[in-house]
This record gives C-alpha cells, structure tokens and sequence, in this order.
C-alpha cells in the first residue's frame, strides 16, 4: 500500500515494519539506512504518528463543537434581530429609528459581520428604552419575549463561541503540522529504503521484488464507486455499487472527523476483497456523533479513487 495520503499512513508503515523485520531476520547485522535509521526507529515514529493523528481527530472534534455551536446559536440571535427590525417598522414606524435598522447578517457571515449586526442591534435597543420614541412605554420586548439584556447575553455568549472556535481551528493547524512532521521523517527516511536494500543484497534478491512501494506504479486512475450510509441502530451500515476495473485489487473504506470531509485528516478504517459491497463499523462512532466516510477503489498499481462521501450519525 504506497503513502497516497493520512488515510494510508500507518498501513504503509507497518507494510515496511513487517518487512524490515524480515529483512533483519535473514541479514547479519540489522540494516540501517544511511541516515542512522533504524527498523527501531520506524516503530518509534509509526507509534507517535498514532498518537499525533488520535490526538488530531480529537482536537478536530473539538473544533466541530464550537462550530456547531456557532450555527446553533445564529438561529434565536438572528431571529431576535429580524423581529427587532419588525417591531421597529411595525409599532413604531413613525418613529426616526426606523432609518437607523442595522442590516442583518447573511447566511455563514463572518465574525466580524456577524458581531457588528449584534452590536448594532443591541445599541438601538438600548437607545429606544432609554430614548423612547413618542407614544411608546420602554422597554422594548420582543414578541418571543427576549429583552435587550437577554439578547446582549446572547450575543456575548456568540462572540465567546467565535473565540473558542477560532482557537480551536489554530490548535487543528498545530496538530496537522505535528503529525506531518513526524510523516516527512518516515517518508524521507523510507525513500532511502530499497536502495539501502539492494545495496546489501543486489536487486534481484526476494526481498527486494518483496519491497513495499512509497509511490503508486504507473497506471489509469479508477472510477469512483457510489457509497451510501445509514445509522441501523448500532453500527453505520455502508454500502457502495461495484467497480468493474480490470486491476481491482481491493476497496479501503476511510473516515474523516472534518465537515465536509477532508482527505487531510481522513484514517483507515478497513480493507475489503472484491466482491465485497457493503460494511458495517463503529469506527470513530462508539459516542454520540457524527463521521463521515468514503470506500476508495484501490487498483493492484496503487492508483486509487475516492466514492462520495456520506456522513452518519451515532443519535446515542
């Protein structure tokens, strides 16, 4: 299985543990590559790239929350806006607080959009209650009866959200880098490998037609297949049509935390023979929440293509 992304990290290198070992077992002494690598190291580093890719999907979790916070808590701010500017235009239309309604903002604004429109509707509302119009009894209360104060906690509450998915998105970045840090030193050393190899016991020995590949060989790029999911109460049940490519060699089903689904931060999930058309796994699932998930048609070169991807939730 050659390095065609995050989702093939750790099959590739226990590929290369197993066959470092291997190699160990029929030469005296243990091959070490150029660098000083060593088959010690490569486990070293293969456990930490674990470790840094648990703890990036974590972390991704993390910023998940905060963004679905973010979406949950725009709906009632948003709804509070459009009634105040209703209420505005309605009872008090003859009033010169009219021409002063604040825009609402758009659909996934940003940030600073986003706390601009609170803070102006929340200083409107105040000057009406401390500066009300004439015929009108402060204070404002909206119909769905939120006050001026409710709303300013509210909006502060969004703000703080904004901050914490913010943070959250750069320790993502942080925990990206580290994982990739710890994959360029595996990389760079596994590149190294097979020369290393044929160096100690000539090109045409087993062991090195045995090699693992970084890179895919040569070849067309398959067709994508159609992947369907579901909840079925337990499990997600995942069910894909079949790739008619002469050089199947095998589908990989994968997962990524990200929304939408990102190859930068997919893992393995399992192989499956030909033949094989549906899965069920509670891979990334075994809490309440959300995952989502492609089958990729992976070819005897390596060339491999990625289905749609499907998103299922765990209800709990």
């Amino acid at each position: 299985m050659p390095f065609s992304g995050p989702g093939t990290y750790l099959e590739t290198c226990d590929e290369f543990i197993g066959h470092w070992t291997d190699v160990n077992a029929a030469l005296t002494p243990d091959m070490e590559l150029p660098s000083g690598y060593a088959l010690a190291d490569l486990q070293t580093d293969r456990d930490d790239l674990a470790t840094e890719m648990a703890d990036l999907e974590s972390l991704i979790n993390t910023a998940e929350f905060h963004r679905n916070a973010r979406d949950n808590q725009e709906v009632p701010l948003l709804e509070d806006m459009k009634q105040l500017g209703a209420y505005i235009r309605g009872p008090l239309m003859n009033s010169n607080y009219v021409v002063a309604i604040p825009d609402l903002p758009l659909d996934r604004s940003g940030q600073g959009v986003w706390q601009r429109a609170m803070d102006d509707h929340a200083s409107l509302w105040l000057s009406i209650n401390t500066t009300p119009p004439a015929g009108f009894t402060p204070p404002l209360v909206l119909p769905n009866t939120t006050t001026q104060a409710q709303f300013v906690t509210k909006a502060n509450a969004q703000k703080q959200t904004f901050e914490d998915y913010n943070l959250a998105n750069q320790n993502v970045d942080v925990g990206l880098e580290d994982r990739d840090v710890i994959y360029r030193r595996i990389r760079e050393n596994l590149g190294l490998y097979r020369d290393t190899l044929v160096g100690l016991v000539g090109d045409a020995h087993p062991l090195v037609l045995s090699c693992p590949r970084l890179v895919p060989l040569p070849g067309h790029t398959p067709d994508a297949v159609v992947l369907s999911g579901t909840w079925n109460g337990s499990k997600a049940e995942l069910t894909w049509t079949a790739s008619g490519d002469a050089d199947l060699d095998h589908y990989a089903v994968r997962r990524s935390p990200s929304n939408p689904y990102s190859t930068a931060t997919e893992s393995h999930v399992a192989n499956l023979p030909i033949g094989t058309l549906a899965h069920e796994t509670v891979d990334g699932l075994e809490d309440p929440g959300t995952m989502r998930f492609k089958v990729y048609v992976v070819l005897t070169t390596g060339n491999e293509r990625g289905s749609n991807a499907v998103e299922v939730e765990n209800p709990g």
